[in-house]
């Protein structure tokens, strides 16, 4: 039986859209970074008036003047995510894990008669990407999906859009990093200064699988005697961009300090490769595969500049932190990226810039934590707090993502120290696409655990 899909293709090519070129999606990209390093993490991101290590290349390139001596540092991270979601009345509790790098850092501290001049040099993740969904449930809603089991010439659609159990799974990985490269200079007793640039890069993975069947036998009457149908879309992108940032830290006493930084607005070009295929089953088991198409797409995002403050009580026992960082999501847009001309597609892409504007908000997240030090062990314990509003226009507060954190640092030796980061994220969600209308309510839990070594020289 030859059967034509219009309604289906139609329906993928918006889900695509929804991934991909939508400004939720490119928010997506760099909204939230979850910071370098191991110590910065434990301590809440608080570490913008606070940084000590080579990772201050991204939190504020001034602190890097605290540095007491040269070192090099090596960090890796697993993640733990849980997602309880609830589609259609029916709950599924999952979780995914995911291990990978997360930062290298080599800082180093040049002599000087008076004041402080540090170089670093360092890669670090600055986004993760992984996530996870699975939910299953019946669903009496139409999301439209209609077949042509008509002759050729002679078309006729029968729909198979309702009254349906239906079954989705989105698995998404990856994560952006940057290299990055920087020094911080004392200029005066009281006042630091510094500057760091990045290659940012970054790849991400999306897949979706779906499927909805006539579990309940509506659908009998032939030719539209559907069993189910399956669908399976991936998505790869690579990331690619630069940024700059400024950082002042200002010393008022021997044991207070502020910081400021700046990132400048950073333009990312983003390179998608997609393929889209799917199944559809009869009752008498007669079955139509089809490859619904590949492609690429190349576009450009221009990302907002980054606002952050922060003061830190720093005393021989105790280290006290807190820190702030604005951004208006609202001026983030598409472009068309170097090299390529204006067509229709790319008045398509442009034509969502407005909803950047009406959709978004600035977002003031902010964060505080502490060190505690013991001096005879060399054990530091570490613990702090971190709130990202959602950069959505008008969302619940509880859409809000909350971090409790903590950490141990242990100094094997005057040379070398290990550190270990425990950061427990939770906070909603709510997601729909077009194959799956009344949508999904998500609880969603983070486990996090990040283990670093460094070696002081």
């Amino acid at each position: 039986m030859k059967v034509q899909k219009g309604f289906a293709a139609a329906c993928i090519a918006l889900v695509f859209q929804a991934y991909s070129q939508s400004p939720v999606e490119a928010v997506r990209l760099f909204e939230n970074e979850n910071g370098p390093g191991v110590k910065g993490l434990a301590m809440g991101n608080a570490f913008t008036a606070a940084a000590d290590d080579g990772s201050a290349l991204l939190w504020n390139p001034a602190a890097l003047t605290i540095l007491k001596s040269s070192e090099i540092a090596f960090a890796g991270s697993h993640l733990l995510f849980r997602n309880d979601a609830v589609f259609a009345g029916t709950r599924d509790l999952d979780d995914r894990g995911f291990t990978g790098f997360n930062a290298f850092q080599l800082a180093f501290k040049f002599p000087t008669l008076r004041g402080s001049f540090v170089m670093a040099l360092g890669r670090h993740q600055i986004k993760d990407y992984s996530d996870y969904l699975y939910f299953n449930g019946f669903n009496p809603l139409s999301n439209g999906l209609a077949f042509d089991l008509g002759t050729e010439g002679a078309p006729a659609f029968h729909l198979f859009d309702r009254d349906v159990h239906q079954t989705e799974q989105v698995l998404q990985t990856g994560s952006l990093g940057a290299w990055s490269f920087g020094a911080g200079l004392a200029m005066s007793p009281h006042l630091s200064m510094g500057i760091s640039g990045h290659i940012l890069s970054g790849r991400g993975g999306y897949d979706l699988d779906f499927h909805q069947q006539d579990a309940r036998q509506v659908y009998q009457e032939v030719p539209a005697d559907y069993d189910r149908y399956e669908m399976h879309q991936s998505l790869k992108s690579r990331m690619i961009g630069f940024g700059l940032t400024l950082g002042a830290l200002l010393h008022l006493s021997d044991q207070f300090r502020i910081g400021a930084c700046l990132d400048l607005p950073r333009k990312v070009q983003v390179n998608e490769t997609y393929s889209s295929s799917d199944l559809l089953v009869f009752d008498n088991g007669d079955e139509s595969a089809a490859d619904l198409g590949s492609g690429e797409w190349v576009y450009a995002i221009h990302y907002p500049g980054k606002v952050s403050v922060g003061a830190a009580i720093d005393t021989e026992t105790l280290l006290l932190a807190a820190s702030a960082d604005y951004v208006d999501w609202r001026e983030t847009c598409f472009e068309v990226p170097s090299g390529y001309s204006l067509d229709d597609d790319y008045s398509s892409l442009l034509a969502e810039n407005p909803s950047f504007r009406s959709d978004f908000r600035p977002v003031l997240s902010y964060g505080a934590g502490c060190e505690f030090r013991f001096s005879g062990p060399g054990v530091k314990v570490r613990g702090g707090y971190r709130v990202v509003p959602s950069p959505l226009a008008g969302a619940d507060r509880s859409m809000d993502r909350k971090y409790i954190t903590a950490g141990l640092g242990y100094d094997l030796d005057r040379y070398t120290s290990l550190n270990v980061t425990y950061v427990r994220g939770f906070w909603t969600r709510n997601s729909e696409d077009g194959y799956t209308p009344g949508g999904t309510t998500e609880t969603i839990e983070t486990d996090r655990v990040l283990a670093g070594f460094t070696l002081r020289f």
